[in-house]
C-alpha cells in the first residue's frame, strides 16, 4: 500500500512537471500560422498567426533546429536564455525601428541607427526617408528584397516573436543601399560608426558586441567615381583591431571594447566564383581570423544548403525558406509568397543570435573565445563535407565552467 501511494505521488509530480514544461514562458512553439496579405495581385506579405503544438507547419523550423544537438524536430524553441545585455551590430540596409518584431518594455530594441551608404550612388532609391538606417523604404518591389533584408536579418537574430535572442539590442548600420550594393568605403565609414556608437554616453555598457555582416562588398562600383576608395587591407585592420580591443578613437587597446563579426559566406548565384568556393571579401577571412566566423547554410533535412558557398565555411545554421520580417508594414513578414527567404545571409544572424545568448551568460567573453566555443561543436548534418564546416551545425547550450580559445596553429 505505502509503496502504491509513493509511485502514485511521483507519478503527479511528473505530470505536474511534464504540464509546466507545456506552459513554460521559455519554451515556444515553432509550428506557426502563416495569413497572407496581399498587396497587389502579384506580391504579397504576411502575418504571424498562432504558433501552437503541432497542427500548423512548423514555420520556424530553424530555431527549433538550433535547439537539439542531436539535429532531430520536435516543434519547440527553448528561450530560457533570451540574450539580455547583448548588443548586436547589423551592418546591412537599415533595420526598420518601428516593426512589432523588436519592441520592448522601454521601446524598441533598435537603439540606434546610422546611413553611410549615401556615396554608393548607383542602384540607389528614390524614395525618402529621414533616417534610412531606421525607416527603410522602397519605390517599387524591385527593391523591395535588398532594402528589407536589414530587418529580416535583424529579426532573425532578436525578434521578440521569431529571434533566436529576442531581448538583445540591435544597432543598425546602413552600409548598403536598395539594391544590396555596397564598398569598402561604406564598410569603413559603418565600422568607424560603431565604435563612435559603442562609446557613445547613451550606448549599453559591454565589453564584447557582435557584427553581424550578411553581405559582401566590392573596392569599388562601376559608374562611381574613385575618389574616397579605401583598400581592402584598411578594412580587414580595422576589424583586426576591433577584434583585439579599440579605444573611442578607434585604436588598439586591449582594454576597449572588442567585436566579434559575424559573416554570410555568401551564395553561388553571383555572390562567390565560378567553382563556388568562397571568394568575397569580407567571408574569405573567417578561417585565418579568430574572432571573424563564416557562415554556411543547412536545410530543413539537415542537409547542406547547396545555394550555398564552399571552401572557407566554418559553421552552419539554418539558410533555406527563413521566415522573417518585412518593411511593406510594421507587422508584416516575408511568407510563402512571394517566398520565405533563403541564403547565408539569413544563417549568418542564427550565429549572431546565437552569440548574443552566449554573451548574456558571460559578458566578459572575448570574440575569440566565443568563436572557439560556437564553433566546437560535432558534425551533425546528414552529409558532412570538409568544405562545408566538416557538418558542423551551431546549436544554442550553455557554457562549460571553462571555455577553450582556439588559436590559429590549432584550427
Amino acid at each position: 500500500m505505502e509503496r502504491s501511494i509513493r509511485l502514485a505521488v511521483v507519478l503527479l509530480l511528473a505530470l505536474a512537471a511534464s504540464a509546466a514544461l507545456a506552459v513554460s514562458p521559455d519554451v515556444i512553439a515553432t509550428h506557426c500560422n502563416e495569413i497572407e496579405v496581399p498587396l497587389d495581385a502579384q506580391h504579397s506579405s504576411s502575418r504571424l498567426g498562432s504558433c501552437t503544438d503541432g497542427g500548423a507547419e512548423n514555420l520556424l523550423w530553424y530555431l527549433d533546429r538550433i535547439s537539439h544537438p542531436d539535429a532531430k524536430l520536435d516543434g519547440h524553441y527553448d528561450r530560457s536564455n533570451r540574450g539580455a545585455g547583448s548588443v548586436i551590430y547589423v551592418m546591412d540596409t537599415g533595420v526598420d525601428q518601428a516593426h512589432t518584431e523588436f519592441g520592448g518594455p522601454a521601446g524598441s530594441r533598435v537603439l540606434a541607427g546610422f546611413d553611410v551608404a549615401g556615396t554608393v550612388r548607383l542602384g540607389a532609391s528614390n524614395c525618402r526617408s529621414a533616417n534610412k538606417a531606421l525607416d527603410p523604404c522602397y519605390s517599387d518591389y524591385t527593391e523591395l528584397v535588398a532594402a528589407s533584408h536589414g530587418t529580416s536579418v535583424a529579426s532573425i537574430i532578436a525578434g521578440r516573436n521569431i529571434g533566436v535572442a529576442p531581448d538583445a539590442d540591435i544597432v543598425s548600420i546602413r552600409v548598403m543601399n536598395e539594391h544590396g550594393l555596397a564598398t569598402t568605403r561604406t564598410y569603413l565609414d559603418g565600422l568607424n560608426a560603431i565604435i563612435h556608437h559603442a562609446w557613445s554616453p547613451d550606448a549599453p555598457q559591454f565589453h564584447t558586441a557582435i557584427v553581424n555582416i550578411s553581405g559582401w562588398v566590392l573596392e569599388r562600383i562601376s559608374g562611381m567615381s574613385s575618389q574616397g576608395v579605401v583598400s581592402y587591407d584598411a578594412v580587414e585592420k580595422k576589424m583586426r583591431d576591433m577584434i583585439d580591443g579599440v579605444d573611442a578613437n578607434g585604436s588598439p587597446d586591449p582594454n576597449g571594447k572588442h567585436f566579434l563579426f559575424v559573416v554570410a559566406a555568401n551564395n553561388i548565384d553571383g555572390g562567390c566564383g565560378r567553382n563556388g568556393i568562397v571568394d568575397r571579401f569580407p567571408a574569405i577571412l573567417g578561417p585565418e581570423i579568430d574572432g571573424i566566423i563564416t557562415v554556411g547554410g543547412i536545410t530543413a533535412q539537415n542537409e547542406t544548403w547547396i545555394g550555398g558557398c564552399r571552401g572557407a565555411v566554418e559553421i552552419l545554421a539554418p539558410a533555406q525558406q527563413i521566415f522573417s520580417a518585412t518593411i511593406t508594414a510594421n507587422d508584416h513578414y516575408r511568407g510563402r509568397r512571394p517566398n520565405l527567404r533563403s541564403g547565408t545571409s539569413f544563417a549568418t544572424p542564427i550565429i549572431a543570435g546565437i552569440a548574443a545568448r552566449v554573451l548574456s551568460e558571460r559578458p566578459g567573453m572575448t570574440p575569440q573565445e566565443l568563436e572557439a566555443f560556437i564553433t566546437s561543436t560535432p558534425s551533425r548534418t546528414n552529409d558532412p563535407d570538409e568544405k562545408n564546416a566538416n557538418g558542423k551545425v551551431a546549436v544554442v547550450r550553455s557554457l562549460p565552467v571553462a571555455v577553450p580559445v582556439a588559436t590559429a596553429a590549432s584550427r
